[in-house]
């Protein structure tokens, strides 16, 4: 996969959603590969890779992701702390809320998408969810 086409993605979901946090990673092997991320001040590229690197994230322990990869659906929480859905990982990297978009291939979840509020609430809204589900579709569609 080009990163080119996930910095052009990326960006678009920024604009939609004023959120700067951007993470692909794949779903290989049972578990999250993080692949690319948006780099920001708040959550650099390297940090983010070595932190998962040291805890990875195995989809049939996190109920979120087994959520994600049954209903094949975006999903999104408006406040972590307090969603008996969040992951350890959201823990690790302080986000607030996160919205996360399947990247869904012969009926199968191949990656996911994070747009990820790191320092304050963000609440995706419906519109947010459907316009970046469609870039995400739109941008990714020929790369599986």
């Amino acid at each position: 996969m080009e990163v080119t086409i996930l910095e052009e993605l990326f960006q678009k979901i920024s604009e939609v959603t004023t959120v700067e946090d951007v993470g692909y990673h794949r779903v290989e092997e049972g578990r999250l590969k993080p692949f690319y991320k948006t780099q920001t001040d708040i959550l650099g590229i390297e940090k983010w890779k070595t932190v998962h690197g040291q805890n990875p994230v195995y989809v049939k322990d996190t109920f979120i992701l087994r959520e994600i990869t049954t209903k094949k659906q975006p999903i999104e929480i408006y406040d972590t702390k307090n969603d008996t859905r969040s992951a350890d990982a959201f823990f690790l990297f302080g986000i607030d809320s996160i919205m996360i978009i399947p990247v869904v291939r012969e009926d199968e979840v191949k990656a996911i998408i994070c747009i990820a509020s790191i320092g304050k609430y963000h609440q995706f809204t419906k519109e947010e969810m459907e316009t970046c589900s469609k870039l995400a579709d739109d941008y990714l569609k020929n790369q599986y």
